[in-house]
This record gives C-alpha cells, sequence and structure tokens, in this order.
C-alpha cells in the first residue's frame, strides 16, 4: 500500500515504500542531518552514558565511637536504634576504629589451666612481664637483678641493706640517698651519748668541788697559807676588800667559761672546767669559815651540831634532782626563760653592788629570791642540755649546769646558817 502523499513547499511528495531509498528532506528551519562516507553503515544515534555508581559514604563517627540517632524522614519514618559498641577485644568497625586488646584467657573452674593432651608437645611458656626473671632458689620471686634488659629497660631500685653509720650512729641502706639536713632521728645516739658524758663530768666536778674544800679545811699547809688569810683579806678588811675578791672570781669565772665553750681542743676545755671549779671552791672558803665560826660559837653555848653544810648540800642535791627530773620528764622547753633569768641576774648583781657601796646587809629575802633564780638556771640549761647544745660540747654545758649548782648551794648555806644561828 502505497504512502499517502505529503504536500511541501515543492508540491506533493510520495515517501517510496522501499527501504533505503533517498532519505527524506528536512523540513523547514530544520539543519540535515550529517552525511556518512560512501559505504559506511549510518552509525545510531548515541545514548548519554550513565553516571558512575557511587559507594554512599558512611557516617561521621563522633568523637569517643557514639553515633546519634538519625531524624526520621519521609522513606524511612521509624528512627534505626543506634548501634551497639564494640566490647573490649573485639575487631574495629567503622564505628569503633581503635582496636582493642584480647581478653586473656580466662582458667576453667576450679582456678587450673587447660593441661595439654597426653604425647602433645607443651606450648612455649610466655615470657614474664615486666621484665622478671624465673624464679630460683637464689630469686624465689623472679626479681629482676640489678641493671637494665631488654624488656625492663629500667632497672629496679637496689635492696635495702642495712649498714652502720658513723655520723648518726644508726643504720642507712646500700645505694640510699642520704637527705642533707634531714634531723628526724639524726643523732639520736649522739645526744644520748651528750647526756650521758655532760652528767657524769658535772658529777666529777661535784666532787672535785667537795675534795678542793676539804683540802682547804684539813691539809693544814693549805689552812694556814691559804684558807685564813684569804678569810682575813675578804671579812676582817674593809668592803672593798670583798669586791676585790668577787671580781677575781667574775675575772676566773669568764677565762674559764671562754675555754669550754669558744675553743676546739679538749685539752683547753677541760682546763677551763677545773680553772672554774678551782675558782668556786676558792670563793666558797670565806663562808665556810663563817659557818664554822657560827657552829663552834652554837656548840660552846651547849648546842648540838647544827650541820648546815651537811643540810645545805642535801638541800641542794634534792632541788636539783627535783628540777631535772620535771625537764626529763615533762619533755618542756624551758628556753623561754632566758630573757627573765638575763634581767634577774643583772637585777642581783647591782644589789650586791649596792650593798658593797652603801654597806648595807643583803638579808634572808635576797637569799630566797637567789635561790629560785639559780633554780630557773637549772631548767633552762636542762633543757639547753637535751634539745639545744651540740653534742660535742659537754665540757661546757657540765659547767653551766655546775654554776647554777654552786649558786644554789652558796644560798642555800646562807638561809641554813641564818636560821640555825638565831635559834
Amino acid at each position: 500500500m502505497a504512502e499517502d502523499p505529503k504536500k511541501t513547499m515543492m508540491g506533493w511528495q510520495v515517501q517510496s515504500p522501499f527501504p533505503g531509498a533517498a532519505p527524506q528532506q528536512p523540513a523547514y528551519g530544520q539543519a540535515p542531518p550529517p552525511q556518512h562516507p560512501y559505504g559506511q553503515a549510518p552509525t545510531p544515534p548515541q545514548q548519554p552514558a550513565p553516571p558512575p555508581y557511587q559507594q554512599p559514604a558512611p557516617p561521621q563517627q563522633q568523637y569517643g565511637g557514639y553515633q546519634p540517632p538519625q531524624p526520621p524522614t519521609a522513606q524511612n519514618p521509624y528512627p534505626p536504634a543506634p548501634s551497639p559498641q564494640p566490647s573490649y577485644g573485639h575487631a574495629p568497625t567503622a564505628q569503633n576504629p581503635y582496636p582493642s586488646a584480647p581478653p586473656a584467657p580466662q582458667p576453667a573452674y576450679g582456678g587450673y589451666a587447660p593441661q595439654n593432651a597426653y604425647g602433645a608437645p607443651a606450648a612455649p611458656a610466655a615470657p614474664n612481664p615486666y621484665g622478671q626473671q624465673p624464679p630460683t632458689a637464689q630469686n624465689p620471686y623472679g626479681q629482676a637483678d640489678h641493671g637494665a634488659t631488654a624488656q625492663n629497660p629500667y632497672p629496679p631500685a637496689p635492696a635495702w641493706n642495712p649498714e652502720p653509720d658513723s655520723q648518726s650512729g644508726g643504720f642507712h641502706g646500700k645505694g640510699e640517698r642520704k637527705i642533707a639536713g634531714a634531723d628526724a632521728t639524726v643523732g639520736v645516739s649522739n645526744r644520748v651519748t651528750f647526756i650521758k658524758k655532760t652528767y657524769a663530768l658535772l658529777l666529777v666536778s661535784i666532787l672535785a668541788f667537795a675534795g678542793l674544800l676539804w683540802c682547804f679545811f684539813k691539809i693544814p699547809f693549805l689552812f694556814n697559807k691559804v684558807s685564813i688569810p684569804l678569810t682575813e683579806f675578804a671579812i676582817m678588811g674593809p668592803r672593798w676588800h670583798w669586791g676585790v675578791v668577787l671580781a677575781a672570781f667574775v675575772g676566773a669565772s669568764a677565762m674559764a667559761t671562754y675555754f669550754a665553750k669558744h675553743t676546739q681542743s679538749k685539752v683547753v676545755q677541760y682546763l677551763g672546767l677545773g680553772l672554774y671549779v678551782l675558782a668556786e671552791s676558792i670563793i666558797f672558803i670565806p663562808l665556810l669559815m663563817i659557818v664554822q665560826l657560827v657552829t663552834a660559837n652554837i656548840i660552846a653555848k651547849g648546842g648540838s651540831d647544827p650541820n648546815i653544810i651537811r643540810d645545805a648540800a642535801f638541800c641542794t642535791v634534792g632541788i636539783f634532782a627535783a628540777l631535772s627530773a620535771v625537764v626529763f620528764f615533762m619533755k618542756k622547753d624551758f628556753s623561754f626563760l632566758a630573757g627573765a633569768l638575763a634581767i634577774g641576774s643583772a637585777a642581783a648583781m647591782m644589789l650586791v653592788i649596792l650593798s658593797l657601796i652603801f654597806g648595807f646587809n643583803l638579808g634572808i629575802v635576797f637569799s630566797v629570791a637567789m635561790v629560785v633564780l639559780a633554780a630557773g638556771y637549772i631548767l633552762f640549761q636542762t633543757s639547753q642540755v637535751l634539745a639545744h647544745w651540740e653534742t660535742t660540747s659537754h665540757v661546757a654545758a657540765a659547767l653551766e649546769l655546775f654554776s647554777s649548782i654552786a649558786l644554789m648551794f652558796w644560798y642555800v648555806i646562807r638561809i641554813f646558817l641564818s636560821m640555825r644561828s638565831s635559834e
């Protein structure tokens, strides 16, 4: 059947019923189709290539592995549940990019590890953690030896090995660092030794003092050449003679104290202590001569021996022992008495000087006050011995304690002399 003719501007056109006939003419205003070379089949029109398949990007992981739930959309009205986080030992995922260490296998019930089958080779032993060595007879706990290893680059601290310490008298570990200036327990044994030496030397000083006084009164040569002339000069003469004796005693005491405190030679220190004991024994000679005269006068009147020296000595030793026990057992520091003692000593010295100048007598009240002052010095100096004196200054410490005891003994004798002579 023939195609219907179409009317164009050029007239009626009849399409050919055969394929391969002449191509149709383009319509008015359209570009003509491209011509193909002779003998080549026309190429079909090319379709546009589809876009390449893109992998959807995974959702961004929040810090710490937590992914917040997505809000519902029109395509998915139900929001998905958040994915569970991987537990310890699981492989890393997109939500958990950091792998965790696998958990150690747990032993079976009862605490026994699984045994190898009979005849199977033993599994190699796991290396000891942290550089420890297998336990041996010498090292039953598997501790590493001194020095670094490949598994443990940091060597452990050396074991404590006590060694005697010559400075503190205690022990310290080998390789242990001794902190400079630390004095929590350092020197405790030295302090104890110092206290023993101080009181032993004090006892020797008291015995030497008593022995010298015995010699001055019992040996005829010393009694006639030293005791009687000194008493006559100090008591029978004018008042300023006693001032000279006191000044000589103060000078000898200052020299002896300097030798005992401010020299390094032990021989010079002991020499200073001996000089002070000798000066104290000499200054006591006039007082003891008065005691002998009063005692002879009481006996001549028919009275009994008042025993002034003996009772005064027992009273002084008892007061000193009680005050020392207070410091030793109460552990109280009486260093705060330093200012009051200095003021009291200055006041007492001024009263003595005024009595020499104006000739008035210092009564029993002054003697009691001086006993109290000497007691304060004993408390103060005992505290110094227990806590503050250098442990090498036992000679100076003994000298100060002896001076306080001698001061108390002097005024206790005056109190007993005043009381017994008036009876």
